[in-house]
């Protein structure tokens, strides 16, 4: 009897698991929402270089206020690309307005400039979702290193990956195009 009731039990925790595949709680609003892991693929802005872009970010980064509350139309605009948030967080500086959020509990950073203008986001990844050459060129450069954080930045039309890797005391942190080949 104990083993049918297992048995049973199992087979109704799978089906409901199955069934909520797509859908997650939002703990803000306690509120279900539908497909909040289907990929993010907003538009990036081309008026800037990559080159100005990371000035910009640098600068941003020396004089940044926390907490800030953005004009409305840039909080519209940043719901229309990004759909399904949570625990939204803004900065301001140097005319960079930076928002930390996530989306079905993963970590994301978005960058607007002053007129609402997305330019780049960047995307917590998990080791499985790093690509196959981008593993490989790691492993075989970092041999005997552990790799600690992944993300995936998106400017202009370019994708890097900036990867923490740590081997004892040594702590790096690497940039890779989507092929492998070192930045």
């Amino acid at each position: 009897m104990k083993k049918l009731m297992f048995y049973a039990t199992f087979a109704v925790v799978s089906v409901l698991c199955v069934s909520c595949e797509d859908e997650t709680v939002n703990p803000d609003k306690g509120l279900s929402v539908s497909n909040p892991g289907a990929p993010v693929v907003p538009v990036i802005t081309a008026q800037y270089s990559i080159e100005e872009i990371a000035e910009m970010i640098r600068l941003f980064n020396i004089s940044r206020e926390n907490n800030v509350v953005p004009p409305t139309e840039l909080q519209q605009k940043f719901k229309t690309d990004f759909p399904n948030v949570y625990d939204v967080e803004w900065e301001f500086g140097a005319d960079i307005y930076e928002v930390e959020f996530e989306i079905a509990y993963r970590d994301y950073d978005a960058y607007y400039d002053r007129q609402g203008v997305l330019l780049m986001y960047v995307t917590e990844l998990m080791l499985s979702e790093l690509p196959e050459a981008v593993k490989n060129a790691v492993s075989a450069r970092y041999y005997g290193y552990r790799i600690e954080d992944i993300d995936r930045i998106n400017i202009g039309t370019d994708i890097f990956y900036r990867i923490e890797l740590e081997n004892g005391n040594i702590e790096l942190t690497v940039s890779l195009k989507p092929d492998g080949t070192l930045i």
